[in-house]
């Protein structure tokens, strides 16, 4: 792993040096500003970059090219919303504009059953001669998504340690998303973190995130057994912020989750669900079911970058029936995760972006 310093007249040209020096997989971890003094005198400001390469690593395993200027939840493209004339005609009460926009709803896979309860409610707020005005219906339909989103705001310590620990299945992205959130709180937010991985199973899950412990400076405590987690939790008593990986577990393996389960016997921390918004639906009622079993009081939803279609958002809000705390928008540490809005969800799911 090299780490190193580089400058500019400006950010961008001290992000190109890295780029050029680093490739495309850097990892911007610190930026400053700074004026430099020449005999006596204030000199002209200068940018300042932190980056850091990993020459072993695979193009595209996480360390992708910071964006300097990004909007929050960008849309690669614009979905397919047409759908079938039976699945969008529901109702014949119902006029062609909101027929439109039920089919709408289900090009964005926003399931069947909720998107017929969003419509009910739409039409309920409206007066039967605004049903044929599809701007209104559309500016109603926008409200009552936003209705059905809970987010949060991100965590306040007051002097109040928090443990928090990311659970979910395979391959969602749950080390990448810890080190997000450790540089972000660390090197943006100056509070002290720790960290601790449960996920034992792969070798390489221990490493990637002992890689980025060391990036960004913070100890890391590797916990083979729920007494190990224990202990890990009790050395970092002087942490504002301890995150906790663990293992992706399937849920169609009962055994896996009840491994999980003790895991957290007797420890205090919050659960954090992590989904991908590539999901399928019914995907997404199994893995709610399944890790249900637990107290989850968060939900992370993460490479929204890798689809074009959101209603799994508000299908996981809606089923979970817990705020979504934060989404990740790329492979980028740390720049790639966003606090969660409910309105620019909302926005995102209808395509309104």
């Amino acid at each position: 792993m090299r780490v190193k310093k580089f400058t500019g007249k400006t950010i961008q040209e001290a992000v190109d040096s890295m780029r050029q020096e680093f490739g495309r997989d850097a990892v911007i971890l610190h930026t400053t500003q700074k004026r430099r003094w020449f005999w006596g005198r204030v000199g002209p400001k200068r940018y300042e970059v932190l980056g850091a390469h990993d020459p072993g690593s695979r193009q595209g395993a996480g360390n992708a090219v910071p964006k300097t200027q990004r909007q929050a939840y960008s849309r690669p493209a614009s979905p397919q919303t047409a759908t079938a004339p039976s699945e969008a005609r529901i109702d014949p009460s119902w006029s062609e504009a909101v027929q439109n926009l039920y089919g709408r709803l289900i090009g964005v896979d926003v399931p069947k059953d909720l998107a017929l309860q969003l419509i009910k409610e739409v039409l309920s707020q409206l007066p039967r001669e605004d049903w044929n005005n599809e701007g209104r219906v559309w500016e109603r339909l926008t409200v009552v998504t936003a209705q059905r989103i809970q987010t949060s705001a991100p965590w306040e310590f007051d002097g109040q340690q928090r443990a928090v620990c990311l659970i979910g299945p395979t391959g969602v992205g749950k080390t990448t998303t810890i080190a997000k959130l450790a540089a972000n709180f660390a090197l943006v937010g100056q509070r002290k973190v720790g960290l601790i991985t449960a996920d034992t199973y792969r070798i390489a899950a221990v490493e990637q995130l002992k890689t980025y412990a060391e990036i960004i400076g913070l100890p890391v405590h590797v916990a083979y057994s729920p007494k190990e987690l224990k202990e890990g939790i009790a050395k970092m008593k002087d942490k504002d912020l301890i995150l906790i990986d663990t293992a992706g577990r399937s849920q169609n393996n009962q055994l896996h989750i009840g491994e999980l389960k003790s895991f957290f016997e007797g420890i205090e921390a919050e659960l954090h669900l992590v989904i991908s918004a590539t999901t399928k639906p019914k995907d997404v009622d199994e893995i709610i079911k399944v890790f249900g079993q637990l107290p989850i009081d968060r939900v992370i939803i993460t490479k929204l970058d890798e689809t074009s279609v959101y209603g799994v958002l508000l299908h996981t809000c809606d089923r979970a029936g817990v705020p979504i705390a934060f989404v990740t928008t790329g492979q980028g540490v740390p720049e790639d995760i966003e606090v969660a809005d409910t309105e620019r969800i909302a926005q995102l799911i209808l395509g309104d972006t």
